[in-house]
């Protein structure tokens, strides 16, 4: 099977155009660089958009990969440990979806959520069709009603009655497998330790 992501990368590597400087540079020198894509490129893939970003750091391309900020992303990265972004890559449509839109070439760039550090690295990437909640200023995501722990990829639970404080976020476990897990939770939102309450 072809390698369409390491085809991806190396088309990004030739089809970089040019780069506007952005002023929101957090502490570690990332920021998000406005990109225009090569024509030949946009018109391979049946790329459209025109506001896609890279990651640079210190006016140097961090990653040759393709973003966009999209509607529960941000732009405003400076001062924050984790932010979401919607990452490109090549791909193809099944024939069940061309057959039924009439779309004769099923290539296109296919965006998927990702969550990324500081640093610029990816932390979490999701499916084209799963959208994440990251909590704001706390290193815990949901999706799917399932809350996780960006670093160590731990579920806590699946919980749907959420309250927040500012240093913390419970959540009701009622009807978790494990008996032992069951009851309220007290998650830190910046060490992500949490505390049983039964």
């Amino acid at each position: 099977m072809k390698n369409i992501y390491f085809d991806f990368v190396n088309s990004l590597l030739n089809n970089f155009t040019t780069y506007e400087n952005e002023p929101d540079i957090n502490e570690h020198g990332i920021q998000l660089t406005k990109i225009k894509i090569n024509e030949d490129y946009a018109k391979k893939w049946n790329v459209s958009l025109s506001d896609f970003v890279v990651l640079t750091k210190n006016g140097e391309l961090l990653k040759p990969t393709l973003y966009r900020v999209g509607g529960m992303g941000t732009d405003k990265i400076k001062g924050k440990k984790y932010f979401m972004l919607l990452k490109y890559v090549e791909a193809f449509y099944d024939k069940k979806i061309t057959d039924i839109s009439g779309t004769k070439d099923p290539k296109h760039l296919e965006g998927r959520w990702c969550i990324i550090d500081e640093f610029g690295a990816e932390k979490a990437e999701f499916l084209s069709h799963k959208t994440p909640y990251l909590i704001s200023e706390s290193c815990i995501y949901n999706i799917d009603s399932n809350y996780y722990n960006i670093e160590t990829k731990e579920l806590y639970c699946r919980s749907y009655h959420k309250l927040e404080s500012n240093q913390y976020i419970f959540l009701e476990n009622a009807y978790d497998e494990i008996k032992e897990k069951r009851g309220v939770m007290r998650i830190d939102k910046i060490s992500g330790e949490y505390k049983l309450y039964k």
